[in-house]
């Protein structure tokens, strides 16, 4: 199990109510699971497996890193045979597949370009001259790395009040269907990452639901409702019943002021290194170029190697964290998982959330398992540093209200005339799947509070 999972089982500091990690979900997860006893299949539709190989040599490159271009939370590494298998929805098939190892010209290639088993991925060499810091993957360059994050979070972060323009997205799935959707256009008010995120405000701006697909057994609910009041009960911790509050709050950056939280050197430490009795394996994999500036990917976990289901990419000139991803596994056959990926975009030199992705079990009925999730997207086109419209405090969203509570009645010429859809589109693929019984706008407007 990787660091977060450790902390939860082993006692190791305690569970903040402001915590900006995933680790309250976590634990009520994985007693909820281990209390259940479930097991659980995939909900993986499409996969493709091969090898990487030096284009002159043939040599095999182990640990080379690949993953799907717009959705890099898909990845793997090439084992000690430069071999990788990668799993993927089918509604991403029309995506690219990125493969690079540090050293070599990274390859970009169509997936329907390639065949399910047997690809050969040929990479040629590059040789570059760096400017920057040199990164090795030995454990003291890697305590040397974590020193460098936190001496400059306060210049790479925003400590200042600022406004986020957002969108939100929820797509629930089930094996290979898609059975819910949840969009919404979102305004965030944040006050600084170095004070409390419960200081920062959300506004819902508009809100448009679909119809639930899925099995819901009420039964299991209610058994859950009671098992969670114990849990809450027991460590005095209530889980955030709001979707948008809880997916903004997955930000790791955003709660570096916390005792416990990823952005500390205790967190990153564990996270990164481990301790002697649990230890937690790194590797380089690779780096791109990114206007002048030198990105390292540093993959971690609790395998030698690292499958890369968890990484981390550092800008070696500022030590900026601009990407992350952490996968943490609730069960031994690696089914089960919640994980988090965050990225980060430059703005008047500070570094703001562009993407928040966090996909969790859905808890909904007795067959509980990774092959049922709901999966939150937050993207931010806009950043406002100067001057801006203060939110309301009656327009906030509540940490213990349903997502758009306040929301009215489903306004279409507001979607049809939406920027946030025009940038993030939905998959043609997941659309199929969520309109089997009727159509998004029918489920859309008789889900619009009246």
């Amino acid at each position: 199990m990787d660091g977060l999972v450790r902390k939860a089982f082993k006692g190791e500091g305690r569970i903040d109510k402001n915590a900006t990690l995933p680790s309250k979900r976590i634990l009520f997860s994985l007693i909820l699971i281990f209390l259940c006893g479930i097991h659980c299949q995939t909900i993986f539709g499409q996969s493709i497996s091969g090898s990487v190989m030096d284009f002159e040599s043939k040599e095999p490159l182990v640990n080379s890193y690949i993953f799907i271009k717009n959705y890099p939370e898909f990845n793997w590494i090439t084992n000690d045979e430069g071999a990788f298998s990668i799993k993927f929805p089918e509604s991403i098939k029309n995506d690219t597949l990125v493969v690079s190892f540090l050293g070599y010209k990274s390859k970009v290639v169509p997936l329907l370009s390639l065949n399910t088993s047997g690809v050969k991925i040929e990479l040629d060499r590059l040789m570059i001259a760096l400017d920057e810091i040199v990164v090795r993957p030995e454990t003291f360059q890697i305590e040397n790395l974590i020193n460098d994050i936190l001496e400059n979070l306060e210049r790479n972060y925003p400590s200042q009040s600022h406004q986020l323009s957002g969108f939100y997205r929820k797509i629930s799935t089930d094996y290979n269907e898609f059975t819910g959707l949840v969009e919404g256009a979102v305004t965030i008010q944040d006050v600084g990452y170095s004070k409390s995120i419960s200081k920062s405000r959300i506004e819902l701006n508009s809100l448009r639901k679909g119809d639930d697909l899925a099995e819901v057994d009420s039964v299991f609910l209610d058994y859950l409702d009671k098992l969670e009041a114990g849990i809450v009960k027991e460590t005095g911790v209530k889980p955030i019943s709001n979707d948008l509050i809880s997916l903004y709050r997955q930000n790791p950056a955003r709660g570096a002021y916390l005792e416990d939280a990823l952005f500390t050197e205790k967190g990153l430490r564990m996270a990164l290194i481990g301790i002697p009795e649990i230890p937690v394996y790194h590797e380089i994999v690779g780096y791109e170029v990114v206007e002048k500036d030198t990105v390292f990917q540093i993959v971690f976990g609790s395998t030698d190697p690292p499958i890369g289901t968890s990484f981390i990419k550092v800008n070696s000139r500022d030590f900026a964290v601009v990407e992350l991803q952490q996968k943490v596994f609730l069960n031994a056959d690696r089914t089960d998982y919640d994980e988090i990926f965050v990225k980060y975009g430059k703005v008047k030199e500070k570094y703001y959330p562009e993407k928040i992705v966090y996909k969790k079990m859905r808890l909904i009925n007795r067959n509980v398992g990774g092959h049922s999730m709901d999966i939150h997207t937050y993207w931010f086109d806009e950043v406002n540093t100067g001057k801006f419209k203060k939110i309301r405090k009656k327009d906030v969203e509540k940490a213990d209200e349903i997502i758009g509570s306040k929301v009215k009645e489903y306004n279409q010429d507001i979607w049809i005339n939406s920027e946030f859809l025009k940038k993030h589109p939905l998959d043609s693929a997941i659309i199929r799947s969520l309109e089997r019984f009727r159509s998004l706008e029918e489920q859309f407007k008789s889900n619009g509070k009246k």
